[in-house]
């Protein structure tokens, strides 16, 4: 039976892959939940896309079609390629039958010096570049408005070891070109990320940058080898080719497979799985106990998790009995693929034995926390949407000489501009001055994002936003740093966690968090009908609202520690 994998399959999870071609299987849930983070994503394309068409009036945006099925893009990319377009957009490639292949990058750049052949660039919404030492061998990149003329940037290199599965997604690409007949003579490739680069007088900008999908630069799969640090890097092309050809295997054996049959793999819970139709699936099949299942936070990567059940300690209770100096011998060896693989499983193991006896928060120090206890104490939080704008500011005031304990936000339920979120910014920190003028008063915050926040938004509030900046670093109070210096957590030191698990709060809604939040505020401004609109400020309040409280429980609780 004929079948194609796109891009992502050599990339993700195997299982994936085998659920979607074993007969009788259904998703337990209909459709990924929508990730706020990526509310930008059809504006970053867009915008590229438009730098990308203004370099080249013979450019072919496939986007225009009238009939975009996959048939008709296929089709037009074809008569594209043919013709020598220099740049095609949205491009979908002929399917590759023989090799189970197909796909669609973002566009498709003819090979430098009018050559036939072409090359794949991606788009990704994140970034793709790190810094490196000067001397070290320059970036190939190119720029929007000239995408065929190769530039040398030193001091920048592609990140492999966190970008590597993005590189995968162009190896088959380059693949599907080759069996096309329309790959450039070299196996170059472009990916454009959301770095912001100025170099050689230019304002900062999106770049391409080009990767040799021939070289040497990625190691092996960790499964292949049983010493992975030991094993020789391989090219880009090389590891796809192997990670596929699992897929692929994987894929003939689900065909024959029946939906009762166990899994031919073991799943391994990660970050991949947060959103995944599958998830319930896979959980299904998992000890309750299991590594990947209970260790959520720092946790521990698919081959690490396969290596402990290796070693006969897949699940909580197993890791957190067995002596960690006894263990490393036999399983560090097995797991250098990883540069700090000793001190993640000496966490992980701490983990462990926290959650098997049943603790959520473990002192580390002694004596009494440096809380001192102010007459006015003010607790903040600030909501963002996605734009990144902060268009709330939440406090929860604590007068003790009053005996008065209330609420006060500020908020702006529209798409703020810069002038906008400044002027918001503005009215609170009035009110604030206002408030603690000739007072002993501190405000209290959990991380330093409200201290960020507002130093960028200070310099464009005159007097008012001096006196903040001076006023928040003598009397802001970042209580995350006080658990973080002071306490080890069992799922991490999130607010969430901490104020839930030892200060017994709990939050109004049921699925509080930032991200969610950025969702909620959307449909406060964009709803079709006012009563979402108005549910959904709501529960936007009383989230921010329930932040500030529970710093408030968190710090009371911590003043009775030592």
């Amino acid at each position: 039976m004929g079948f194609v994998l796109d891009a992502y399959a050599a990339r993700s999870c195997p299982l994936k892959t085998v659920y979607r071609f074993t007969p009788g299987i259904e998703p337990p849930r209909d459709r990924l939940p929508d990730p706020p983070f990526f509310h930008d994503a059809d504006a970053i394309e867009a915008s590229v896309f438009a730098r990308l068409l203004a370099s080249d009036d013979e450019a072919v945006d496939l986007r225009t079609l009238p009939a975009p099925d996959a048939a008709t893009a296929e089709r037009a990319t074809i008569a594209a390629m043919r013709a020598g377009a220099p740049l095609i957009l949205a491009p979908v490639l002929p399917r590759d039958e023989r090799g189970h292949r197909a796909g669609r990058p973002s566009a498709l750049i003819r090979e430098a010096g009018d050559g036939p052949g072409y090359h794949p660039v991606q788009i990704k919404f994140h970034r793709v570049l790190e810094s490196v030492p000067m001397d070290a061998p320059p970036l190939s990149v190119t720029a929007l408005d000239a995408p065929r003329r190769l530039l040398a940037l030193p001091g920048r290199g592609f990140r492999w070891r966190h970008r590597l599965p993005a590189a995968l997604q162009l190896a088959h690409d380059w693949r599907l070109l080759e069996a096309s007949g329309y790959a450039a003579e070299r196996p170059f490739a472009g990916i454009i990320g959301l770095d912001q680069i100025a170099w050689d007088g230019q304002p900062p900008q999106p770049l391409i940058t080009w990767l040799d999908l021939s070289a040497a630069r990625v190691p092996p799969h960790p499964d292949t080898t049983t010493i992975p640090a030991e094993a020789a890097p391989i090219s880009t092309l090389q590891r796809y080719d192997d990670d596929f050809a699992v897929r692929v295997a994987l894929a003939e054996g689900a065909l024959t497979a029946s939906a009762a049959a166990p899994p031919p793999l073991l799943p391994v819970i990660t970050s991949e799985c947060r959103g995944c139709v599958w998830l319930p699936r896979c959980t299904a099949v998992l000890d309750p106990d299991d590594v990947s299942v209970r260790i959520t936070k720092s946790p521990l990567d698919g081959h690490e998790i396969t290596t402990l059940r290796a070693l006969g300690l897949g699940t909580v209770t197993a890791l957190a009995a067995v002596d960690l100096d006894t263990l490393l011998p036999s399983y560090l060896p097995r797991v250098s693929h990883r540069d700090d693989a000793e001190s993640r499983i000496r966490r992980a193991h701490h983990r462990a034995c926290l959650l098997a006896a049943g603790v959520e928060l473990e002192r580390e120090t002694s004596g009494p926390l440096p809380l001192p206890r102010h007459d006015l104490e003010i607790d903040v939080d600030i909501e963002t949407s996605a734009e990144d704008r902060v268009y709330l500011w939440g406090f929860w005031v604590d007068d003790h000489t009053s005996g008065a304990s209330y609420a006060r936000q500020f908020a702006a339920f529209e798409d703020l501009d810069a002038a906008g979120e400044q002027a918001l910014a503005g009215e609170a920190m009035a009110w604030l001055a206002e408030l603690v003028t000739g007072r002993d008063a501190a405000v209290y915050h959990y991380s330093d994002y409200e201290v960020v926040r507002l130093g960028r938004l200070a310099g464009h509030l005159g007097d008012l936003g001096v006196w903040a900046q001076e006023w928040a670093s003598e009397h802001f109070v970042d209580l995350f740093t006080v658990v973080r210096q002071n306490y080890f957590g069992a799922n991490g030191l999130g607010l969430k966690v901490v104020a839930s698990a030892v200060a017994g709060f709990a939050w109004r809604d049921e699925d509080p968090g930032g991200l969610n939040s950025q969702s909620w505020f959307a449909d406060a401004v964009h709803a079709r009908d006012e009563i979402a609109r108005e549910q959904a400020r709501v529960r936007v309040l009383e989230y921010n609202e329930d932040d500030v409280r529970a710093t408030w429980h968190l710090r009371r609780w911590l003043r009775t520690q030592g």
